[in-house]
């Protein structure tokens, strides 16, 4: 009993073991950096820049490009692939700024316009009140939106300069890209398009109501942005804005040199002149931007007609294959057809010549 409490009263016994780290470090010191280290043994500011020196060495051995680490450790090259490579990757073309840049402006033309259409239905309510300030701040909204049009027509009108004009003159420059621009360019532009007659229209709509003159039904809807005009439909339109604001100037300098001596007709007279102008300018925008437009629209046209008569040449070329068809089948008949013809024929030329036994 005593002999089995003293065994279980005894201490687990550890299991021996040694550390090679230090050998691993000392060989590892030797092979790798033992010249360097017989170098800062013998100088005399080892202990100053011991610690650096120290770190630098780890470096190095650890993943240096020495002979030992070379065929251990595997250096990836981080570089770009070529100086072509790398120009290109960098930044996005220049189209994909002015495109948001347009977008931008775009939905802060919607925003202006939106507070236009508030001030013009204020504006066009019967009243005495002095309305001074509204006819200002209309005034002062419709040229912050015919700006920001003109802003917009420039940012499209730069997107693919006209040929010669383009400053540097790149030498390697794909036509892909090229196709790329031209095609953001006609995209924006009909986006800046619809948008500019939409606001014309409403600008047509409010001179309409001040004037007194009855408004057309088209106009209302263009107006409201439930129809859009497109192709010959908007070129007339264009035309006949410019005509009617050609009108209304003539009229209102007719008015402006009758009613001279009333400040309050003057005022009004000044106003739907400027209104006038507004719109006129937008007609101008408007029919710069349909050359783009109609380039594009031309391109679509093109491509109709091409896929038209694919399907035309489809619908032949399904015809030729039933017809090849047939004739396949047939191919084998007229061939056993003709065999026997040819075996009758010389059976017939062996019973001719065949001699006779007498």
């Amino acid at each position: 009993m005593d002999g089995a409490g003293s065994s279980s009263s005894r201490p687990p016994v550890q299991p021996t073991t040694r550390s090679r780290t230090l050998l691993f470090l000392s060989y590892r010191d030797s092979k790798a950096r033992g010249p360097r280290r017989r170098r800062d043994l013998n100088g005399s500011r080892r202990a100053s820049a011991g610690r650096h020196c120290y770190d630098t060495d780890e470096r190095a051995g650890l993943i240096g490009k020495n002979k030992l680490a070379s065929t251990s450790h595997i250096s990836l090259d981080m570089s770009p692939i070529s100086p072509a490579f790398s120009s290109h990757v960098d930044l996005p073309p220049k189209y994909v700024d002015t495109s948001d840049e347009i977008g931008r402006l775009l939905d802060g033309i919607q925003l202006k316009i939106a507070s236009l259409d508030k001030l013009h239905a204020r504006h066009v309510l019967p009243g005495f009140a002095d309305r001074t300030q509204e006819e200002r701040d209309i005034e002062a909204l419709t040229t912050d939106i015919t700006r920001d049009f003109r802003r917009c027509q420039k940012l499209v009108q730069a997107i693919v300069p006209p040929a010669g004009q383009s400053y540097p003159p790149s030498r390697n420059h794909p036509e892909s890209d090229d196709a790329a621009a031209r095609n953001v360019q006609r995209a924006l532009a009909a986006k800046i398009q619809d948008a500019s007659a939409v606001f014309r229209k409403k600008q047509r709509v409010y001179m309409d109501k001040l004037t007194g003159h009855a408004t057309k039904n088209a106009d209302l809807l263009v107006a409201s942005g439930t129809v859009s005009l497109k192709g010959s439909d908007s070129r007339a339109a264009v035309e006949d804005d410019i005509r009617v604001v050609r009108q209304a100037g003539h009229c209102q300098r007719q008015m402006q040199q009758q009613y001279q001596s009333d400040p309050a007709l003057s005022a009004r007279t000044t106003e739907l002149t400027h209104l006038a102008e507004s719109i006129g300018g937008l007609a101008e925008l408007f029919r710069d931007l349909g050359q783009l437009v109609i380039d594009q629209g031309t391109i679509l046209d093109s491509v109709e007609y091409n896929i038209e008569r694919a399907a035309v040449d489809l619908e032949e070329a399904e015809g030729e294959l039933k017809v090849a068809q047939r004739y396949q089948r047939n191919t084998g008949r007229r061939k056993c057809m003709f065999l026997l013809v040819l075996l009758i024929v010389g059976a017939i030329l062996i019973i001719i010549f065949k001699p006779r036994h007498k």
